[in-house]
């Protein structure tokens, strides 16, 4: 397959960038925005600007997103998680809405419970986020709920893991789960009871010393994000995974909007039994051999694939701040969003283009280019910035 990267097109591109859509219901308010360094947290700032908000940025100078002008608040740049201008920043930002985007910032709120009092209204309960950081206590919660979910064993040792490869994908690959991880990042492929050199084990323990041992399926991938107020669904849009780079662990590369009833059933049992508040998303992959949907994982903060949901006509975002606000939702609590839209996540999108141009859809470099892609969020400067980090990506990743 040959994928042509058109240089002029790409200066076509880069030199006109869309501008944002018509604005939402203007209504207004000050969020906190923490950035996790991809698209998510301008994306999200975005919508928040079509309704009229002020959005503050909190992250770190590796964010190459943090001069986006969806940004039009505040900045705070900080070290990371352990920063010591983080508590005096939570205490006196109006936070009329917060918006984390890493599971590090989940588990900062969770370490800093006590001195961030001001936050609690924007989150779920302690034990809801910390069952929800944990693959584990994930999936026996879902066990407990009839949610399928792979046999399973948790393993602390490299012996252990070879033991219940063997056992449980005989003669199949088998997946290594480690905790704490997200996007893929400890996680491994490896044929059942294989024993996993030194560089493996360590990556899938690099958070924590426990590894989910699973047998490994093949089939379609669903993310569904959520928002919940204190246990009840406002908003659903669940896309499926139609590329990943830079693994096949990783976030999405481009992905397509799905209608899947059990999917949808299984997340409002999980999320309704959290008394779920805020938003999440989820992950759910089909066995082939038998149509079964099974629970891989849930995500306690904003997805970074953010963005499709808007596409599909669902602001995720929006719709989170205006019930933050404690505002009337418009329009009213639904999964009403429009089946099989395609979407690009640029930088992922085209540095798959570039190192594994075989695994593109058919659809892929046209719609990074187009409408249905966070490019189309860029201003010219973050579109040049973009393309060099998709260039850095490819060569890395």
């Amino acid at each position: 397959m040959r994928v042509d990267l058109d240089p002029a097109g790409l200066r076509a591109a880069v030199a006109n960038p869309e501008q944002p859509a018509p604005a939402a219901a203007v209504s207004g308010g000050r969020a906190l925005v923490w950035d996790s360094a991809n698209t998510s947290a301008l994306l999200t700032a975005r919508a928040l600007c079509r309704r009229g908000w002020t959005v503050d940025w909190i992250g770190s100078t590796v964010s190459p997103w943090r001069k986006s002008p969806f940004f039009n608040g505040e900045h705070t740049v900080i070290s990371g998680p352990g920063d010591a201008q983080l508590q005096p920043l939570f205490a006196r930002h109006p936070l009329d809405a917060l918006f984390l985007h890493g599971d590090d910032h989940v588990r900062w709120m969770l370490e800093n419970w006590d001195s961030v009092p001001r936050a609690h209204q924007h989150l779920a309960p302690p034990a809801a986020l910390q069952t929800a950081l944990s693959k584990e206590k994930s999936a026996e919660l879902a066990r407990r709920l009839g949610v399928p979910v792979l046999p399973t064993e948790v393993c602390t040792s490299v012996e252990a893991a070879v033991g219940a490869g063997t056992r449980l994908a005989p003669g199949v690959e088998m997946v290594l789960k480690g905790e704490g991880g997200a996007a893929g990042a400890a996680m491994a492929a490896l044929h059942g009871g294989q024993r996993p050199d030194v560089e493996t084990w360590n990556r899938v323990t690099r958070f924590a010393p426990t590894v989910l041992v699973q047998r490994r399926i093949h089939g379609p991938r669903v993310f569904m994000s959520v928002v919940y107020r204190h246990g009840v669904e406002l908003a659903a849009c669940a896309h499926e995974k139609a590329a990943t780079f830079p693994h096949h662990f990783g976030p999405t590369a481009f992905g397509v909007t799905r209608h899947v009833p059990e999917v949808h059933d299984y997340a409002c049992r999980m999320f309704e039994a959290l008394r779920w508040h805020g938003p999440a998303n989820i992950e759910f992959r089909q066995d082939l051999a038998d149509g079964t949907w099974y629970f891989m994982e849930i995500n306690p903060r904003m997805g970074a694939s953010m963005g499709i949901q808007d596409a599909a006509g669902l602001d995720l975002a929006g719709t989170w701040a205006e019930a933050s606000a404690g505002r009337a939702l418009t329009p009213p609590p639904g999964d009403t969003y429009r089946d099989g839209v395609h979407y690009a996540w640029a930088v992922r999108g085209l540095a798959l283009a570039i190192r594994r141009p075989w695994h593109l859809p058919a659809w892929g470099l046209r719609c990074v280019f187009g409408p249905n892609s966070d490019f189309a969020a860029l201003d010219a400067p973050l579109r040049r910035r973009a393309l060099r980090l998709a260039l850095w990506t490819a060569r890395h990743g």
